[in-house]
C-alpha cells in the first residue's frame, strides 16, 4: 500500500511540470487571480465577482500558499506560478488515498488497489490535476464526504458528512442535486431514522451554509447569498457562453473524460453486479440535471469521477479474476500507454502557447512597462502569473450586459468587427513613460492588417509562441506573436 501511495504521489507531482497548456480561463481567473489580489493587492476580479456569483471559499484556500511565498518574502514570479499548482496537486493525492480508503470501506483492499490504478492511469485526471480549478475541490470533498457517507443502511449519517456536504454545496451549489438525491434515497431506505437524519442536516448543515454566507457576506461587503445567485443564472443565464444540444454530456462529455476506461466500466456492470445502487442514481440524475442547462462543459461532471473509477476499478478487478496474470499486466500497461500519450498531449502541447507567453512576460517586464492582451477574453492568466509591480495589464473585456441593453456589444467583439479602428482609438489614448516598454499578444494569421500596423508603428516580434493543432475558434490560430516597443 505505501508503494502504492508514493507512486500517487509520483504522479500527481509529475503533472505539475508536465501539464503546461491551458484549458479553461477559471483555472486562473477564478481562483488564483482572486487569491492573487487577496494576498498581494494585485489582480482582477471579472463580473462574475460584482454579481455575487462566487464564494470566496476557494480562492481564500488558495491564498494560503501564496501567503507563505509573501511571509517569508519569497514570492518570486516563478514560486507564485508554482505553488498553488503543487498544492493542487497534493490536494488530488490526498483524493486518491480517500479513494482508496472508500472503496476498502465498501469492497476490500484488492478492489481498492485496482480502482487506484484506474485512477492513476486516467488521462483527464492527470490533465487537469495541477490546475487550481474549483472542480477538483469539490471532487475532493464528494470523495471525502463518501467516506464518512452511511455505506449500510443501518449506519447513521455523522456531523462530520453533513459538514463536508454542506461546504461543497456553498463551494459548488449545483451539488445540491448530488446530496439531495443521496440524502433522499438514504431516508427512504432507512424510515427509522428519518427524523434523527433530518435534524442533523438541520442543526449541522444550515449552520454550515449560513458562516459560508456570512463569510461571503463580509468579503462582497454587502449581503451575498452565492448559493441563490449562483443558481438562478446557471439556471437562466448560462446559454451566453455557448449553448450545447441535450445529449452532448451522453455523446461527448462523459465518454471523452472516460476515454477508454468506459471499456471496464462496461465490463463491471455485465460482470460485477455487486456496486452500491445508489450510486447508479445520483449518476443518471446528475447527468440528467445538467442535460437541461444550456451551457455544458466536461469539468461540470468531473465530481461523479470518483464514482466512475470505482466502477473501472470493479471491472479490472472482474479481470484479474478470470484472466492469466501475464494478459492482465498486458491489459493495465496499454491502457495506461493510451492515457499517457493522451495525457502528454493535451497536457504539454495543446494549447501551450497562452501559457508559455505569460512565462516569458513575468521575466520580462519591468515597473513602468504595459502588456496588451489582442486575445480572445481570458485566453492568458494575468496578474496571478505576471506578478510583477507597477505593470499596466490591458485584456479585451467580454463581460455580458445583464440589464437588457439590445445595442449593447461588448469590447472583444467590437476589437474582432474592426482590429484597426480598436486599436487606432487606443493607441490615441494611452500613455507609456518613457524607457519603458509596451508588449502586445496576438495570434499570427487572423489578424493581418493589425500586425501590419504594429510592426509600421515600430513594434517588433520578440517570440512567437505554438498554440494548438486542433483549434476550437475562429479566432485562435496555430501560433502567437509577443510584440515589443519602447518608448
Amino acid at each position: 500500500m505505501r508503494v502504492l501511495f508514493l507512486t500517487a504521489l509520483l504522479v500527481r507531482l509529475a503533472s505539475v511540470f508536465v501539464v503546461q497548456t491551458s484549458y479553461v480561463p477559471d483555472e486562473t481567473w477564478q481562483c488564483t487571480e482572486v487569491a492573487h489580489k487577496l494576498v498581494f493587492g494585485r489582480g482582477h476580479l471579472t463580473w462574475e465577482w460584482n454579481e455575487g456569483l462566487r464564494s470566496y471559499l476557494h480562492p481564500l484556500l488558495f491564498s494560503l500558499p501564496l501567503l507563505v511565498l509573501k511571509i517569508f518574502g519569497v514570492d518570486s514570479a516563478a514560486l507564485v506560478i508554482l505553488f498553488p499548482r503543487i498544492f493542487q496537486a497534493l490536494l488530488c493525492f490526498a483524493g486518491d488515498v480517500l479513494l482508496y480508503r472508500l472503496v476498502v470501506k465498501l469492497y476490500g483492499h484488492s478492489q481498492a488497489t485496482y480502482t487506484l490504478i484506474m485512477q492513476l492511469s486516467s488521462w483527464y485526471l492527470f490533465y487537469v490535476t495541477p490546475r487550481p480549478l474549483v472542480n477538483n475541490i469539490e471532487t475532493l470533498l464528494i470523495t471525502a464526504t463518501l467516506n464518512l457517507w452511511p455505506t449500510r443502511y443501518n449506519d447513521k449519517v455523522t456531523y462530520s458528512a453533513i459538514i463536508l456536504a454542506a461546504l461543497s454545496v456553498a463551494i459548488r451549489p449545483t451539488l445540491v442535486l448530488f446530496w439531495v438525491f443521496l440524502g433522499v434515497h438514504y431516508l427512504i431506505k432507512c424510515p427509522e431514522k428519518r427524523l434523527s437524519s433530518i435534524i442533523k442536516a438541520f442543526v449541522i448543515g444550515v449552520p454550515t451554509l449560513i458562516l459560508t454566507i456570512f463569510l461571503d457576506s463580509h468579503m462582497y461587503g454587502k449581503l451575498t447569498v452565492v448559493f441563490w445567485n449562483f443558481l438562478k443564472f446557471n439556471l437562466t443565464g448560462s446559454a451566453i457562453y455557448g449553448a450545447h444540444p441535450w445529449h452532448w454530456y451522453l455523446t461527448q462529455g462523459v465518454p471523452a473524460i472516460l476515454g477508454t476506461h468506459a471499456i471496464f466500466i462496461g465490463l463491471a456492470f455485465v460482470k460485477h453486479r455487486d456496486y452500491p445502487r445508489q450510486f447508479m442514481g445520483v449518476v443518471i440524475a446528475t447527468v440528467v440535471f445538467f442535460s437541461l442547462i444550456a451551457h455544458k462543459e466536461f469539468r461540470f461532471v468531473q465530481h461523479l469521477m470518483p464514482i466512475f473509477m470505482i466502477w473501472a476499478g470493479l471491472g479490472l478487478h472482474w479481470l484479474s479474476r478470470h484472466t492469466e496474470r501475464s494478459t492482465l499486466y498486458t491489459i493495465i500497461m496499454f491502457n495506461s500507454l493510451v492515457n499517457v500519450v493522451v495525457a502528454f498531449y493535451i497536457g504539454f502541447f495543446h494549447q501551450r502557447g497562452t501559457i508559455s507567453v505569460v512565462h516569458d512576460l513575468a521575466s520580462l517586464v519591468k515597473p513602468g512597462d504595459k502588456v496588451v492582451f489582442l486575445t480572445p477574453c481570458h485566453a492568458t492568466p494575468f496578474h496571478s502569473h505576471i506578478h510583477t509591480e507597477d505593470v499596466d495589464l490591458r485584456f479585451l473585456d467580454c463581460s455580458p450586459d445583464l440589464t437588457g441593453l439590445e445595442t449593447y456589444i461588448h469590447e472583444e467583439k467590437l476589437f474582432y468587427q474592426d482590429p484597426h479602428r480598436w486599436w487606432k482609438e487606443y493607441s490615441s489614448g494611452r500613455r507609456i513613460r518613457r524607457q519603458s516598454s509596451e508588449f502586445v499578444v496576438a495570434f499570427e494569421t487572423n489578424l493581418p492588417r493589425l500586425h501590419q500596423v504594429l510592426k509600421e508603428s515600430g513594434y517588433e516580434v520578440n517570440k512567437r509562441y505554438f498554440f494548438a493543432h486542433l483549434l476550437v475558434d475562429d479566432k485562435l490560430t496555430s501560433h502567437l506573436l509577443l510584440y515589443k516597443r519602447t518608448f
